[in-house]
């Protein structure tokens, strides 16, 4: 909180500055006593003085800790500062008049005053430092930075010392004797101004301790306000009692330490007591965070899924039990080293390498691949990847799950087979009977056989649709595709109206659809499919909705097709894309269209999802290659 307001405070002191400064131009004009100097015995401000606070107070309005942002006219005020201190300083120091502004500017005002008003040597010597912390505010040198810290405990340290000489009495605490005396106004500003230059840059030495939200930084801060004005007061009035008689010096000395050692020790107490406090509470935290994570590595360690992160220069950090198991090595042979240099071919490497990249830049990946387990065995694994953040939200490494899906590959390649076969096997029988069939006039049958002959050729239709949806199936497991940038907003649009029903009575909404990078048969056949399902499973709804559009999610485009229709339950999505699988006997199909779908988007390099509600419609999110 004190970070994050020093500016205000900075534009505080700044508007203070100004005002004080500005009272005492005033009172140099219009010979106002308590303007300059309080009252008429005390040393008045001299005006170059007062217009020196007005331009410190300007800079501490002005500056900002990126030096772009502080202004030439910021930058300036540094340098007229400085040059107002080292003049007055050279003046002294060589004894020549002609170099004080205050000689050429207000030289009658301040000879007529009562009391010497000349800039004293303290008050050149105080700006000269000034000037230089100002004009070093946005140096990147540490050592300068630290130096213009002690600059401004110096230029706190001597305002300090005069404003107690006032207090106690004492002329040698702020007078050069001979020469001038420093005005207590002129103290208390440039009070002011040093804790302004000690806030304007916290990038290093006693700034950067002070204002840290540490403990001890904390405690540095309030002890710093108690120690400026504990003893300075108890002094005070020891003083005060001494000169009533209300005790002797030895008593008031004793009486002084009394109270000042019972009050530090009252302070270091209760700071004491406060970090016990909150050592315990740490304790207790660390405790449950340490069993926090026994558990987690537990459940993580007992997961079936192989589990480990990865930083983005491809070295393992971590891994589960089961991520060994399935690449086949020891923990300690894979944390530290490039699990791709391990598992995968060199002539495949700079896919993954690829891939690696776009994980820097926070995309999730989900792709099958296969890789040489240590024992030399290939095996083909699911992967899937997320980015894993810090507390301040950057992309540190990325989490990778891994299956073992070798078998459930190999049933695959068997059932694609038999589909394969299958289909060719029935096609030419089914091609047959459709051209008897179309052979028979109906007008030579009777209506009995009419309705037996529409059945046949209903019943010849539905095997054919499955024969063809079969090969299309096989095909796309085998055959790679050819890829090219596809309009899918010109693709889809044209699927609509070759599947929008006659009778349909609802609205088709149709948003924008980015490009993508793939096979042009293959996503018409993907949305065919996506697009014909939206309508039959909506068709029996009283005002049917469907939606086609794409958003944008963790740097990745998704697309998506959305129904109002029946919807399925949460047992029945955990099969959505398998083979053969229906779920609505009220509905024609096959089982194999979102297959089908699940196929293409792999071959694609996307992933797929559904969201769904029992009677609320049917959502399909999925990604697809971009250029």
């Amino acid at each position: 909180m004190f970070i994050n307001k020093r500016f205000l405070y900075l534009r505080i002191l700044g508007y203070s500055l100004l005002l004080l400064a500005s009272l005492v131009l005033l009172g140099w004009q219009f010979n106002i006593t308590v303007f300059k100097s309080f009252t008429e015995e005390m040393t008045a401000m001299n005006p170059v003085t007062a217009i020196s606070f007005m331009i410190t107070g300007f800079w501490l309005i002005r500056i900002k800790q990126n030096k772009n942002h502080s202004g030439i006219m910021a930058v300036s005020a540094g340098w007229i500062v400085l040059l107002v201190g080292l003049m007055h300083s050279l003046a002294y120091a060589l004894n020549l008049e002609s170099l004080r502004f205050d000689h050429f500017l207000f030289r009658e005002q301040v000879e007529s005053s009562k009391i010497n008003s000349h800039i004293a040597p303290i008050t050149a010597f105080l700006f000269l430092l000034s000037g230089c912390a100002m004009i070093t505010i946005h140096t990147n040198h540490t050592w300068l930075l630290k130096l213009r810290g002690h600059f401004s405990i110096l230029i706190f340290t001597l305002a300090y010392a005069s404003i107690l000489g006032y207090l106690y009495g004492r002329n040698s605490a702020y007078r050069v004797e001979g020469i001038s005396t420093i005005a207590l106004s002129t103290a208390i500003l440039f009070l002011l101004f040093s804790i302004g230059l000690f806030l304007s840059n916290i990038k290093a030495g006693v700034s950067k301790l002070f204002t840290s939200i540490l403990d001890g930084s904390s405690l540095f801060r309030r002890m710093t306000l108690f120690l400026l004005v504990f003893p300075p007061l108890l002094g005070y009035l020891r003083i005060i009692g001494e000169e009533k008689g209300y005790y002797d010096s030895e008593y008031g000395v004793e009486l002084h330490t009394m109270i000042f050692t019972f009050v530090i020790y009252f302070i270091i107490y209760n700071y004491a007591h406060l970090l016990n406090n909150k050592q315990k509470a740490s304790f207790a935290l660390e405790k449950k965070l340490s069993a926090s994570e026994k558990k987690f590595r537990e459940l993580v360690a007992s997961l079936k899924e192989g589990v480990g992160s990865i930083d983005f220069e491809g070295r393992l950090i971590y891994c589960n039990p089961s991520y060994c198991n399935i690449l086949g090595y020891s923990e300690k042979e894979l944390i530290g080293n490039v699990v791709v240099d391990m598992i995968i071919p060199i002539e495949r490497r700079q896919e993954f390498y690829e891939k690696l990249e776009k994980r820097k830049k926070g995309i999730s990946e989900n792709y099958q691949t296969e890789i040489i387990r240590k024992d030399g065995e290939k095996i083909v694994i699911d992967i899937k990847s997320n980015s894993l953040m810090d507390d301040q939200g950057s992309r540190v490494a990325y989490v990778v799950s891994i299956n073992d899906i070798t078998e459930e590959i190999r049933q695959l390649e068997d059932i694609k087979a038999f589909s394969s076969s299958a289909a060719h096997d029935l096609n030419s029988p089914i091609n047959k009977i459709m051209t008897v069939v179309d052979l028979v006039d109906p007008a030579s049958l009777n209506e009995e056989n009419k309705e037996f002959l529409a059945m046949v050729k209903s019943t010849v239709l539905n095997m054919k649709v499955l024969t063809q949806d079969l090969l299309t199936f096989s095909r796309l497991g085998k055959q790679p595709l050819e890829k090219a940038t596809v309009e899918l907003q010109t693709l889809v649009a044209e699927v609509i109206k070759q599947q929008q029903p006659m009778d349909f009575k609802g609205s088709v909404q149709l948003f924008n659809l980015p490009n993508a990078y793939g096979n042009e048969a293959a996503l018409k056949q993907l949305f065919n499919n996506l697009i014909s399902n939206a309508f039959k499973y909506s068709s029996k709804k009283e005002n049917p909705t469907i939606e086609i559009g794409s958003y944008q999610k963790e740097h990745q485009i998704f697309y998506y097709v959305k129904d109002n229709g029946v919807g399925l339950n949460q047992e029945q999505m955990k099969t959505l894309f398998t083979p053969f699988k229906r779920y609505h006997s009220k509905f024609e199909g096959n089982g194999l269209g979102l297959a089908i779908v699940k196929r293409i988007i792999d071959k694609h390099g996307g992933t797929i999802y559904a969201e769904s509600d029992t009677d609320k419609g049917l959502t399909f999110h999925f990604t697809l290659s971009h250029n």
